[in-house]
């Protein structure tokens, strides 16, 4: 193997007789070399993006968010809720009551989310970073107030200790409405706005209006119950075995999810649309790859005279075919090692100096980040390099097919 390994490299270095083939050659590793570098740049900016998103969702998400399987809402006195409060690695839990209401300033409404919550709620999230006007504050003496998303204050046209309040409309719990006079069958509350929170997602920047729970048990009518527990875990704590001991303390009649899990549809649209890319990224570099046979065919035409002589020293049909399939392969792997070394390279400065702008240049930063977001993942990169190296193997085997026919 030794001694074929050495003519496979003497091969690919050596001047050939007809110019061409070298120049294939080098056009199947330049080839192989920009599809490979196509690769891990596209999947580093694949990741920095979910990684971006990732951290928008995570201060606003707590570590466990414990609901019911079936219904929604349940008694806020379990005793199974006591047992989670003394886990040792609990760091705050907080419940909260979720329901649809009507928000409505001077003429102006939309649909919002009215969140419940009690005072540990704070310290559940990071606040400092999701509010962007005013502060967290839901009650300040007898006074209830309301945090809402960004999106939701611009429809309604609503800001921060405005002079006049919001009103939260929701059905009368059990009531039917009256046609001649449906104003009856909705409860109406009026709030001040304490504080504007956006975590840059359209999804969640549209849907809450947080307010105290006992606001919120008064606006829908309701007792003593909430929808949510959400837990903060103290840092350090293993999420997967807190997981399953939260749950086991629960029982089967609760769902308990990580942050992973709260999202889960969207992880899991971006690894699809991830790995798509990646496929149609893999067809080009197969038309790369298969340059590789015209190179080998020409270079097994051209070397007739030396495989009649190699076999007449004693070489076996065997070592033949391995100098032409390592020869073949080489080429593969020159151009996957070096594609992936640039790809680092160019993946290193867009981390650390941005060049690639997402505004081009233009007036006004409509996006959360100036640059394409870059985060670089071992195991892709191994991915693609064990991708392009079995892909060239395969298709370097396929000529050297062509040396049975040689006598």
């Amino acid at each position: 193997m030794k001694l074929a390994s050495y003519i496979a490299f003497r091969y690919l270095f050596s001047k050939k007789k007809h110019n061409v083939i070298n120049i294939i050659s080098m056009i199947c590793v330049a080839g192989i070399c920009v599809a490979t570098i196509a690769l891990v740049c596209t999947l580093s900016v694949y990741n920095g993006f979910q990684q971006l998103i990732t951290g928008l969702y995570n201060s606003f998400d707590p570590d466990l968010r414990i609901t019911l399987v079936e219904g929604k809402n349940f008694d806020a006195n379990l005793p199974q809720i006591e047992k989670l409060e003394k886990l040792p690695y609990v760091d705050v839990l907080a419940e909260s009551l979720e329901e649809n209401a009507m928000i409505r300033n001077k003429g102006k409404q939309t649909t919002i989310t009215v969140k419940g919550v009690t005072s540990d709620y704070a310290r559940l999230i990071r606040t400092d970073s999701v509010v962007t006007s005013g502060r967290f504050l839901l009650k300040d003496g007898e006074n209830d107030f309301a945090v809402i998303g960004a999106a939701s204050a611009t429809l309604i046209e609503a800001g921060v200790f405005f002079v006049n309040p919001v009103s939260l409309y929701a059905p009368k719990y059990g009531a039917k409405v009256n046609i001649a006079n449906p104003e009856n069958a909705f409860n109406e509350r009026n709030v001040y706005i304490s504080g504007v929170y956006s975590v840059n997602q359209q999804e969640i920047d549209n849907k809450f209006a947080f307010v105290p729970i006992d606001f919120a048990r008064e606006l829908f009518g309701y007792g003593e119950v909430i929808s949510t527990i959400e837990l903060k875990l103290k840092t350090g704590t293993d999420v997967g075995k807190a997981k399953e001991e939260v749950a086991s303390i629960l029982g089967p009649t609760f769902r308990v999810q990580d942050k992973h899990e709260q999202h889960h549809e969207f992880y899991r649209m971006l690894k699809i649309e991830k790995w798509i890319t990646f496929l149609i990224l893999f067809f080009i570099l197969l038309i790369a790859v298969v340059n590789v046979v015209g190179s080998l065919t020409m270079l097994i035409i051209e070397k007739k005279n030396d495989i009649r002589t190699l076999l007449s020293l004693g070489a076996n049909n065997k070592m033949v075919r391995n100098i032409f399939l390592l020869e073949g392969w080489l080429v593969s792997v020159f151009g996957a090692i070096l594609g992936v070394v640039i790809g680092l390279i160019l993946c290193l400065v867009q981390e650390h100096f941005g060049i690639l702008k997402l505004n081009n240049g233009g007036e006004g930063n409509a996006f959360i980040v100036d640059a394409y977001p870059v985060l670089i993942q071992w195991n892709d990169v191994m991915i693609i390099l064990v991708t392009v190296l079995l892909v060239g193997f395969l298709v370097a085997w396929y000529p050297t097919r062509y040396l049975e026919k040689l006598k």
